[in-house]
């Protein structure tokens, strides 16, 4: 849902560039015909980002690199800011990015050579191309079919193990990366979309074994050289290709945030499931490999009908004919329906968009993790709004969706179970939704109209389906957020309990009471195991996502004693309140408290490290 405020806060400043442009355009008479499907010209296009650059804030954004294309032919390129803001090294054609996910087109496209070849069959097995045993964590006997990779539905949660390496030497070998980041699979294949660079990695891992080539070298040998795309690499650490080996060392990423720029440094983390998101190279390149998707006769396929069955729908908006995912490419709805990815790492942002039909793509490359103007705006420039009514029929109503949704992508099991619950989503947040036929949602407050489509699973359980991740909807989902918040207070009261207790006992007026030990140990359990809740997310936020699982298993042990004690501290609260026959506040108290924290380490499974 973060995707969906984003958009919609970037399509008010969109459009009032827009705006802004069809007013120039008019004003100075403009007789050349609107070459963008947005309807701006190209000298339009330049002139509204040059508008931005004269007039976004000082130091609120690093670089971006930009590139349009119709046809084979290059309509615009631009470079705006720096690459290194402390040496004021320019962006500039030899800048070199990261690509981030968009690099997971690259497995999409070998699969799709494979399948062209008769050498893969899309909705077999995958467990059949791979080496016997290579999953260990499954939960389901459905096959796994390369389509399921595809949509991002084959079931895992998401890994709970570092995809992130620091050091170049500790990048394992693609199949050993694969197994030690393996997520719990928490749904039956096909049922519940759920982004997975686990799922990801996987593919590019079966086109290694059908092939017998390294994946890195697949790609270089059917992708890169027919295109000549000689300024990219794959290999995590960047050892495929020299040059970019040198450039990535030159730049440094940013973050913007309260008026402050956070300089990253150079942000050299090397993913290990490097199909998933390892690609990095010049926005040259990127572009050239863009105008090879948008072609029918691309060289990167023998037959044209591989190219136009590459893009046909594989997932879909409700029970409509519109597409959310083509064979791995996702599928974002403008003035006119595009194709491609984004990326993110830890180093930057990047896009990859195509209009198929008018055969206009855009790529734009940052270097900042959490985007900037240019990433925003700059696709509602090139591809215009979506239209409320495009794919309305009949009579339009308001939606009554509500409730609260969890995103799917996310840990449902395990010792990260309460994360979801810290960011869900009210139905109410979305704005107004507005109910278009066949279960497909438009959300249309306070700018561009963002689809969205509406799902039941095998249980009878709803979900809202967006690109990438459902939101699955959770009608309990306040009760299960009072016990998490009342669990944490348990911890703070203990704490004001144990100060006062030491107050009383300093100035000798504390009288003890059966049972005051073990509802004082009880105090100081409550307390630890909030503070390894805490421990745990900081490690995860600070450890590239992932937690060791040495660190894991240290605290969930702790957890389960941290159980243990509160449950013999609640049973001795009851026993001693019946033998007295005197319901203290005291007691009750230790009973109510006591109850709260093993419910809540019980049920959000704090203490499951074996599962992460």
């Amino acid at each position: 849902m973060k995707k969906i405020l984003k958009r919609i806060t970037a399509s008010l400043c969109a459009g009032m560039i827009l705006t802004a442009s069809a007013i120039n355009s008019v004003g100075a008479q403009e007789e050349e015909s609107p070459t963008l499907p947005s309807g701006l010209t190209i000298e339009a296009l330049e002139r509204n980002l040059k508008d931005t650059e004269d007039t976004t804030v000082e130091d609120s954004y690093a670089s971006a690199s930009i590139g349009v294309f119709q046809g084979d032919k290059v309509l615009y390129t631009g470079y705006f800011g720096q690459t290194d803001m402390e040496n004021n090294i320019n962006a500039d054609e030899n800048s070199v990015y990261e690509w981030g996910s968009i690099s997971k087109t690259l497995v999409w496209v070998s699969v799709m050579q494979l399948w062209e070849q008769g050498r893969i069959d899309l909705e077999r097995d995958v467990r059949e191309y791979l080496p016997e045993d290579f999953f260990k964590r499954l939960s389901y006997d459905e096959p796994i079919t390369m389509l399921n990779l595809m949509n991002h539905n084959a079931g895992w949660q998401e890994t709970t193990r570092p995809v992130w390496e620091t050091e170049e030497n500790e990048v394992k070998p693609l199949k050993d990366a694969l197994q030690a980041i393996e997520p719990a699979q928490i749904n039956p294949p096909g049922e519940v979309s759920a982004y997975s660079n686990y799922g990801a990695g996987v593919a590019g891992y079966v086109v290694e074994c059908i092939t017998g080539q390294d994946f890195c070298e697949y790609v270089h040998e059917h992708i890169f050289a027919p295109l000549e795309m000689e300024h990219t690499a794959l290999n995590p650490t960047h050892s495929d290709n020299e040059w970019v080996y040198n450039q990535r060392s030159k730049m440094k990423s940013y973050k913007f945030t309260l008026g402050n720029t956070v300089n990253l440094g150079n942000c050299l983390n090397y993913v290990s499931v490097y199909p998933a998101g390892g690609a990095t190279g010049t926005l040259s390149d990127l572009m050239t490999y863009a105008m090879s998707l948008a072609d029918e006769h691309t060289p990167l396929f023998e037959n044209k009908e591989t190219w136009e069955y590459m893009f046909t729908g594989t997932e879909f908006y409700g029970d409509s004919d519109i597409p959310m995912g083509a064979h791995g490419f996702w599928c974002s709805e403008y003035s006119v329906r595009t194709y491609g990815h984004s990326g993110a790492t830890t180093a930057g942002q990047a896009n990859m968009l195509i209009d198929l039909e008018s055969k206009t793509g855009l790529v734009i490359m940052t270097n900042e993790p959490n985007g900037n103007v240019y990433l925003a705006m700059t696709p509602m420039m090139v591809f215009g709004a979506l239209s409320p009514d495009k794919y309305a029929s009949g009579e339009v109503k308001k939606s009554e969706l509500k409730g609260y949704y969890l995103s799917a992508r996310s840990t449902h099991t395990g010792m990260l179970k309460f994360i979801p619950y810290l960011t869900a989503i009210s139905a109410d947040k979305i704005g107004e939704v507005y109910d278009i036929g066949n279960g497909v949602y438009s959300a249309t407050t306070g700018g561009e109209p963002l689809l969205l489509g509406s799902k039941e699973y095998s249980d009878g359980s709803k979900a809202i389906q967006q690109p990438s991740a459902d939101m699955m909807k959770e009608d309990f989902y306040l009760a299960k957020l009072i016990l998490l918040t009342a669990y944490i207070m348990t911890a703070v009261i203990s704490i004001y309990m144990l100060i006062i207790k030491r107050k009383l006992k300093k100035y000798k007026k504390w009288n003890p009471y059966s049972g005051c030990r073990i509802i004082t140990v009880s105090q100081i359990t409550s307390i630890v195991s909030v503070i390894l809740l805490f421990t745990l997310f900081v490690i995860f936020s600070q450890n590239q996502g992932g937690i060791p699982f040495a660190s894991g298993a240290v605290i969930g042990v702790m957890q389960i004693i941290c159980a243990m004690l509160c449950a013999v501290s609640l049973i001795a609260s009851a026993v001693t309140m019946i033998k007295k026959k005197s319901a203290s506040y005291r007691y009750i108290l230790s009973i109510v408290a006591n109850a709260v924290v093993v419910t809540a380490i019980v049920y959000f499974e704090m203490y499951r490290f074996w599962v992460m």
